[in-house]
């Protein structure tokens, strides 16, 4: 595969999540500023996927009849203005209409996935979703530091800032990127979906819906936890997540492709979720002074190595006319998994104890790293 066959998207993809990478972090703070606590913090990010869940599926179908560039156009586009009336919004209320309706533009990942499963092979998609996913963590290596300190000024400057990345996302893809050639829009053999979700689609989606549930459970409570726990600024909330992405994005821009070829991307699957879980529990156990690289690295190239894997397993198990479509319905369960997750997260956090999200993510993870080894020594 030529990488500069995927520049184009991959670089509208790094741009879109320097500004995603910028505003997820500091939305909890943003709240907390009109004095929510965890609970509603939850709530709030989780009405924000709440609408991505509803409307992926619609869009990863209307994309495999129209095409990807369209519709990832439209979904940067409203990203920007949500962002930037997040850091306008005047009261509680308002950020909670904002951040809702910016779920519309979430479907920017189901779209860039799409795209780069359309224009790779089945043998270059590993390689393909794992530069994908680099860009994807770069964002979060520049952005929370980023966000951080720009917040730390002015709150509207880091939303700003955060919208002009995402705009700038869309230019590059109005201007630079083609629709994949191998895109063409045939109709597909008239055979349910479902009836091709069958065994191994329907256990990548459920494995993804882990994954994110576990993840989301970090992101949506970490916040919070360092602040109410360790006494950490957002600076320093920054700097970890940021840790976190540089790390993922080492394991996706290098090592993903050459370990799945050698190993096979199901054992890969078992490592990133046991790596997850190692992690997550780290980050509670461990005095503050620790967290940053016995936490934050497992968690980073467990994940690094899930988000990459698990889409190519699917793109490369559903018929080619329905990529977009299955992606629709991957991006659908994901979803669903950030809207329990910070929901979920913020009621352990505010009721039982702190670490408890993330005690719960951790076993999530042991749990389906259990079960795919199990299933992959029966084979």
């Amino acid at each position: 595969m030529k990488n500069a066959q995927l520049r184009p998207i991959i670089t509208a993809t790094f741009l879109a999540l320097i500004g995603f990478g910028m505003m997820i972090p500091l939305l909890p703070l943003f709240a907390r500023g009109f004095g929510a606590g965890g609970f509603i913090v939850g709530l709030l990010l989780g009405g924000n996927q709440l609408i991505d869940f509803i409307i992926a599926p619609f869009v990863g179908n209307l994309s495999d009849k129209t095409g990807r560039k369209p519709l990832l156009v439209i979904a940067f586009i409203v990203l920007a203005l949500a962002y930037l009336a997040v850091g306008l919004s005047g009261s509680l209320v308002m950020l909670a209409i904002v951040w809702t309706v910016a779920g519309i533009g979430s479907s920017q990942v189901l779209l860039t996935q799409a795209y780069i499963a359309d224009a790779t092979s089945d043998e270059e998609r590993t390689e393909g979703m794992g530069l994908w996913g680099a860009a994807y963590a770069i964002g979060f290596v520049i952005g929370p530091p980023l966000g951080a300190v720009l917040f730390a000024r002015s709150p509207l400057m880091a939303a700003g800032v955060a919208a002009g990345f995402t705009l700038l996302a869309a230019m590059q893809t109005l201007f630079f990127v083609p629709e994949p050639e191998r895109h063409i829009h045939k109709d597909p053999p008239r055979v349910s979906l479902l009836k091709e979700m069958k065994g191994i689609v329907l256990a990548v989606i459920v494995l993804y819906f882990v994954a994110v549930l576990a993840w989301s459970k970090l992101t949506s409570m970490l916040a919070l936890f360092t602040q109410d726990d360790f006494g950490w600024g957002v600076r320093q909330y920054g700097m970890y997540l940021g840790l976190v992405g540089l790390a993922a994005a080492m394991m996706q821009a290098r090592w993903i492709a050459p370990l799945s070829r050698r190993f096979g991307r199901r054992r890969m699957v078992v490592v990133g979720f046991l790596l997850m879980g190692i992690g997550l529990l780290l980050l509670v156990l461990l005095p503050s002074n620790a967290i940053q690289v016995f936490s934050a690295i497992p968690i980073a190239f467990g994940f690094g190595i899930l988000t990459p894997s698990l889409p190519a397993i699917l793109t490369s198990e559903v018929h080619p006319a329905r990529k977009g479509r299955a992606l629709g319905i991957f991006q659908a369960v994901s979803t669903l998994a950030r809207v329990i997750a910070p929901v979920l997260a913020g009621f352990l956090y505010d009721k039982l104890s702190h670490p408890a999200p993330f005690v719960a993510a951790a076993l999530f993870s042991l749990v389906a790293a259990g079960v795919v080894l199990i299933f992959s020594l029966k084979r």
